[in-house]
């Protein structure tokens, strides 16, 4: 019988109870409060106007709406009765490129509602329906490049925190959470905001192509939401719609084009739904897993060695619990990410450690809300307060994990997320089972504001630990202006140091033309978040960012411009400098989307201690100036073929340097598309020359909305690996699936098998 250490449990068990009774406190006094409300006269729009207006956007872009004892079909036709006693939502405006202009077509927007969900149509007339791009099937694929429709709910009605929906002509899914205010369309988004795409709700989308247009009907279940139930009478909207062969992107309620649809303070006003009673609800998604691969044998992973075929299968699943409409709990036992796509390769000739980011979907839900730290750019530290990759792996092996949970929710202006999670003992990693909590609180302040506060907790035994303690805010100053600060301290037996503190501050300021960032940030020398990421310590950055973006909307062929400068400068926390950097970059972007771009790079490193940058060769200690130039070219990647070329020359360390990235993509409808990439790199030093070489393509088939195949595949030449990663995903249910994955790996000289195996998943979402 599997036994866990005392101290591990006792934080475990803590965590868990206090968040429960935060959440159980806040549902009674939620359920009071919704006691206590007064039904609203849906007909008295002026009054509910008046009554929950708090910005300009919301008095003047109003939609009422209207409920249907008939629910629409969701089939994309607009031919329902019920769409006919809904308010038509008309005149949208220009985002980009011509800011503030009326959108170049009509579009025609309506909203519905009954007991279970909220339901949104749009018309959207085109002029040349024939030059219509709508070529994603896949959920969750972007829609940058395609003409697409998208509505943001603040459902909270807090100008912060809201969910994004996103569909085409074909009626793919895409959907996000959006935390903080998202932040800007160009750099400077801010430690405090997110756009978490990786979210997944349960709705509906249908979309039809018509002679004048396409037209979409969307479904979205209350139960999939997060609200205040006292006050569904009155939520942020707004409506966006895309029209990609002239680069325009239009708002219902205006959005000036230096933010984005995550600029929810920029959100009209939806009211008029009375007592939309969002029953609790209980999910659970059990999975049920086997797998057989072949395995080099023997304690050494060694290509040419013996092969052992191995068989396996496991069962597990996860369990959602919405405690009240606003607070949910998220449970697992005995976790599996199978099905997880491969890390993307990377080639690391830097002398720090390189970046992964999360792909696992457990941890990728709400992940938005736990977002603590920043970064301080190319070379210089970057400070995550806590990064859930380090739960569940350890130098690149997955370490089981047992069973977790997550509380999230938000009452009263108040954020809360806790995560405890236990994992395995393993004897041949060294690896005691350790438990790994997370702490997260927010609150809001004023109308953008924000402060809050983070505490991690790694627990082993009574002294293998570590635990870092850290506050953090957002100052909206105005509209276009915004300030980010953080601050953190770990605590780590047997680690002597003079600091284990870090912090930073930012301030960023966005017109329709111009974007300033400046940042400051020091990093002790004895910081180590064990539940987070920092990838330098023992320095002091400041960074300056500036970005010109004057668009051109008379041209026939100019869309804008983007001239910017970026500035970086590093020193040891003595004053010493250690790196210096200086970016300046001309971006021409013409009418279509393609772009020309020409950067030069002065770069300037102080190397203390020498290091080896590829086997064989030594980078010697010393001071050393990097001189460097860029040229890159690129088609529009809304086209049938699209290809990028990006080539830099210049001075490396003691030597020069000659870099191609060239990638190209390919698409047959919306069915078939590819995409390649190849990075060389030819570098000659005083200590040798050497060559690497980087390769990936992304294959995929896309039969229709629901099932998928797709391959990545990929070669670096430092290891002489080929790595193979197949999927073939079948969404049979919304958010239940059947997945058949392919993973190998080979040296390419012999070539030899290294490893290879087949694995087969179902999971099966079940709403009690």
């Amino acid at each position: 019988m599997l036994r866990l250490s005392n101290s591990s449990l006792r934080c475990s068990y803590a965590l868990l109870v206090c968040l429960l009774w935060a959440a159980s406190v806040a549902g009674a006094q939620e359920a009071t409060d919704a006691a206590e409300a007064v039904p609203a006269d849906t007909s008295r729009r002026v009054d509910l106007v008046a009554q929950h207006a708090a910005t300009d956007p919301d008095r003047n872009y109003v939609v009422r709406a209207v409920f249907t004892g008939v629910a629409p079909e969701i089939d994309g036709h607009l031919d329902d009765p019920a769409w006919r006693n809904a308010e038509p939502i008309v005149n949208f405006t220009q985002s980009q490129p011509d800011e503030g202009t009326p959108s170049t077509e009509r579009t025609e927007v309506r909203v519905l509602y009954d007991g279970e969900y909220l339901y949104v149509s749009a018309m959207m007339w085109d002029s040349r329906p024939d030059q219509m791009v709508a070529t994603v099937l896949r959920r969750d694929e972007s829609h940058n490049d395609n003409d697409a429709f998208a509505v943001t709910l603040d459902t909270f009605h807090d100008h912060r925190n809201g969910f994004f929906f996103e569909t085409n002509a074909h009626g793919a899914l895409f959907d996000a959470q959006i935390i903080g205010e998202g932040g800007t369309s160009g750099p400077g988004g801010g430690s405090g905001s997110t756009f978490n795409d990786d979210w997944d709700a349960v709705w509906y989308a249908a979309g039809q192509t018509r002679e004048d247009g396409w037209s979409v009907e969307i479904a979205i279940p209350f139960w999939a939401l997060r609200f205040d139930r006292s006050a569904t009478e009155a939520w942020g909207i707004n409506f966006r719609r895309q029209i990609r062969r002239k680069t325009e992107s239009a708002y219902w309620a205006p959005v000036p084009r230096q933010f984005n649809a995550t600029r929810l303070s920029l959100s009209g006003l939806l009211v008029g739904m009375d007592n939309v009673a969002r029953p609790r609800n209980l999910q659970i998604k059990p999975f049920a897993l086997g797998d057989v691969g072949q395995f080099p044998a023997g304690p050494e992973s060694m290509p040419n060695s013996v092969h052992t075929t191995e068989w396996g299968g496991d069962i597990g699943g996860d369990i959602k619990w919405s405690i009240t409409p606003n607070w949910t709990l998220d449970g697992t036992v005995n976790t599996d990410f199978a099905q997880v796509e491969a890390d993307d390769v990377q080639i690391n000739l830097t002398r720090f450690p390189l970046f992964f980011p999360e792909k696992r979907e457990f941890f990728l839900e709400n992940a938005g809300l736990f977002q603590f730290g920043s970064s301080s750019g190319r070379g210089g530290p970057r400070v995550i307060g806590f990064h859930s990759r380090r739960i569940g792996v350890f130098s690149g092996e997955e370490v089981p994990i047992l069973a977790g949970a997550r509380v999230t929710g938000k009452s009263g202006g108040w954020n809360l997320g806790g995560v405890t999670m236990q994992t395995r003992k393993l004897d041949d990693l060294g690896l005691p089972t350790e438990n790994h909590s997370v702490l997260r609180v927010r609150r809001d302040v004023g109308s953008r504001s924000s402060v809050g506060a983070l505490f991690t907790n790694r627990q082993a035994s009574g002294s293998d630990y570590n635990r870092t303690m850290g506050f953090d805010g957002r100052w909206a100053l105005n509209d276009r202006t915004t300030v980010d600060g953080w601050v953190m301290r770990t605590a780590t037996p047997g680690i002597e140091a003079e600091s284990e503190w870090a912090g930073a501050v930012s301030a960023n300021w966005a017109s329709p033309e111009w974007q300033v960032t400046v940042a400051a940030m020091d990093v002790g020398d004895g910081f180590n978040p064990e539940l987070g990421f920092v990838n330098r310590t023992g320095l002091r950055s400041f960074n300056l960012n500036t970005f010109w973006t004057p668009y051109f909307p008379d041209s026939t062929w100019l869309r804008n411009l983007g001239p910017h400068v970026t500035f970086q400068y590093l020193t040891d926390r003595d004053g010493r400098l250690l790196s210096r950097f200086l970016h300046m970059d001309y971006d021409m972007f013409l009418k279509r989307g393609d772009k020309l771009s020409v950067a030069h790079n002065r770069r300037f490193e102080q190397l203390d201690l020498p290091f080896e940058i590829v086997p064989g060769v030594v980078i010697p200690a010393g001071a050393y100036g990097f001189d460097e130039i860029q040229l890159e070219a690129q088609s529009d990647p809304s086209r049938v073929g699209w290809v990028r070329a990006l080539y830099t020359w210049g001075t490396f360390w003691n030597g020069r340097t000659k870099n191609w990235d060239l990638s190209a993509g390919f698409r047959m409808g919306a069915r078939f598309n590819a995409s390649g990439s190849v990075r060389l790199n030819d570098v000659t030093l005083a200590g040798g020359d050497f060559k690497t070489t980087l390769a990936s393509s992304r294959i995929a088939y896309d039969f229709n909305t629901r099932l998928f195949l797709s391959a990545l595949l990929q070669y670096d030449s430092l290891t002489d690996r080929f790595l193979s990663n197949v999927r073939l995903r079948y969404n049979y249910e919304p958010l239940s699936d059947i997945f058949l994955v392919y993973n190998e790996s080979r040296l390419t000289e012999n070539p030899a098998l290294i490893d290879r195996s087949i694995i087969l998943k179902i999971t099966k979402l079940l709403r009690l």
